[in-house]
């Protein structure tokens, strides 16, 4: 069965930039052909109309440096003498080799859309489903005609402004309004054939194409797999000895290559190569799990880059990742080894808080949210043990990193060509770039049950004041969540955070001879729903003791957390600024 589309679009232009603004990319892949592309810029001033030339048209491969393979293609082409406040319109055909690979439509662009609309023709056999996702929802006109033979469903908007894009958010699809659209079903020689629109649907067609992989022999896996295991005494340790031989021995490398984008390749064939994508490691985990005796079954997920559920977009669109899912003592635990340093037995960061499909057998599946990480549990702890000597701040400071703080510095580690010592600095250096650090150790523990950790040497040049014999300190160095503040004016979109976290620091400053404090802030603390800090003064003997604990809980900041997020970064900006007095 294939199936055409018809997609028409219209954006106006306000003001000219350069062509590249005016670049359309139309994209495409083994599955799909793209025709019938006809385009023209329509010029107010002159009235006069310019058509896209076929010669303008071009075929580039989709390179994407993170993809080793990819069928994935698009067609370019640039609008012709855009000029102010000029009208470009275009349109194409798509035709669709694989009914459940229908794909989406987007209604926004970088640049103002006058109107814009997608058109599918259809016998009235075939049951068409859809589900809309983004802002301007209400600027969609959708009607549904006929025409002889055929079902006509027609989306159209009309003035949608240009989407600007905002650092640290989410992906786009959260707000560009668009439609997904599939085929639920459809009659073939007086036969109906049900094809997609409810969960249970989706995964009878991932069964189908997974069910025959992993038939070739896997002795050698096997072995590998009960060698690995020998020594474990507990269903945990042996899917922990399994996961971190998998991170460490296989590199990840994509494949996005007609089916097989989607059909894991044989575990044996990875555990020989030793390099796979996210459904070869996903299998070849589950494979070695089922060969220690352990509750295992491949998991198909949608990261936090796409925006839906089971339930709103029953089709393989809801999909772009595969992991693998094993019940421990019953706690079902979700294992990703793309991460290459993720911390057992977490999930990855980025499919916290996701829906996933685990298949069960053939006919049983389940569907369940990944469960966030808690902040407690991704922890930068230093502590600095300092004296005061002239007007410079000295002393030691040790770092240590757990959770996904380690995973996100040994990724970093691993992946850049910035000094490490440079990478570990940043750690402390990040919100006073005035602290200069001597690393004295370094241990990265990579895949031990330890925290990362390193010791300095620290000195702040000019951290004390003398105010006529008086010694001014302001005894906070380090200033977690300072730079935070959301400009509320000009911010329309949320903000993304890779993972919730916490923050421990303790200071202890030795306190020159013939010197006492004068002066000591109160100890603060505030909390709510999307933050906290703690900050605590002690005073014992010659030794200030000075605590500071902030959290940072939310993976998404919506717009309406805002105004409370900016009470409480204000309310701990005001803390960072607290003074310290000392006198003879």
């Amino acid at each position: 069965m294939e199936i055409e589309t018809f997609v028409n679009e219209s954006r106006a232009i306000s003001k000219s930039k350069n062509a590249q603004e005016y670049a359309i990319r139309i994209p495409f892949d083994s599955f799909s052909e793209i025709s019938n592309i006809k385009g023209s810029t329509y010029i107010t001033k002159t009235n006069k109309r310019i058509d896209l030339s076929s010669y303008s048209i071009a075929t580039i491969d989709a390179e994407n440096e993170n993809i080793y393979k990819s069928d994935n293609k698009y067609k370019y082409f640039v609008m012709p003498k855009v000029e102010d406040n000029s009208l470009i319109e275009f349109s194409y055909k798509t035709k669709l080799k694989q009914p459940r690979f229908l794909s989406s439509f987007r209604f926004q662009n970088p640049i103002k859309t006058q109107t814009a609309k997608l058109q599918i023709r259809c016998h009235p056999s075939t049951e068409i489903g859809y589900k809309l996702f983004g802002n301007y929802q209400e600027k969609i006109a959708f009607s549904k005609t006929k025409e002889g033979n055929f079902d006509i469903y027609t989306w159209e908007a009309n003035d949608i402004p240009e989407f600007e894009a905002e650092e640290n958010m989410p992906s786009s699809l959260y707000f560009m309004p668009h439609i997904i659209y599939y085929i639920k079903s459809y009659e073939i020689e007086g036969k109906k054939e049900e094809l997609l629109g409810t969960p249970e649907k989706l995964y009878q067609w991932y069964y189908s194409i997974t069910k025959d992989i992993n038939k070739t022999d896997q002795t050698v896996l096997k072995n590998k797999t009960l060698d690995l295991i020998k020594d474990k005494n507990s269903d945990l340790e042996k899917a922990k000895a399994i996961y971190q031989w998998v991170q460490q021995n296989v590199h990840y490398v994509a494949f996005e290559d007609g089916m097989g984008g989607f059909i894991p390749r044989e575990a044996s064939d990875i555990f020989q190569k030793l390099y796979g994508d996210c459904k070869d490691m996903a299998n070849l985990l589950n494979e070695m799990f089922r060969y220690a005796q352990l509750n295992s079954n491949l998991t198909w997920i949608g990261t936090r880059h796409k925006p839906y559920t089971y339930t709103d977009v029953p089709t393989p669109q809801v999909d772009n990742h595969m992991v693998t899912n094993v019940i421990i003592e019953g706690k079902s635990y979700f294992m990703d080894a793309t991460d290459k340093f993720c911390p057992f037995p977490f999930p990855s960061s980025f499919i916290q808080g996701k829906e996933a499909l685990t298949g069960r057998s053939e006919n049983e599946f389940k569907i369940e949210k990944v469960p966030e990480v808690e902040s407690v549990r991704n922890k930068t702890t230093i502590l600095m043990k300092l004296n005061l000597e002239n007007n410079n701040i000295v002393g030691d400071a040790s770092v240590t990193l757990s959770g996904f703080k380690k995973s996100y510095l040994l990724n970093h580690l691993s992946a850049y060509n910035q000094k490490e010592s440079e990478i570990w600095k940043d750690i402390i250096t990040e919100n006073n770039q005035k602290i200069l650090l001597d690393i004295q150790e370094l241990q990265k523990n990579d895949y031990q049950e330890l925290p990362s950790k390193a010791n300095f040497k620290l000195k702040l040049e000019n951290g004390i004041k003398d105010v006529n014999g008086k010694l001014l300190l302001k005894p906070l160095l380090l200033f977690p969540l300072k730079e935070r503040l959301v400009d509320i004016e000009k911010r329309k979109l949320s903000i993304e955070n890779d993972f919730a976290y916490v923050y421990e620091i303790k200071y202890e400053y030795q306190l020159p001879l013939d010197y006492k404090v004068e002066f000591m802030p109160e100890n603060a603390k505030t909390e709510n729903d999307l933050g906290s800090f703690d900050i605590q003064y002690k005073l014992m003997k010659n030794t200030i003791i000075l605590t500071q604990k902030i959290v940072s809980k939310k993976l998404l900041l919506d717009s309406k957390d805002f105004i409370l997020w900016n009470s409480f970064i204000k309310t701990l900006t005001k803390q960072y600024n607290q003074s310290v007095i000392l006198s003879k």
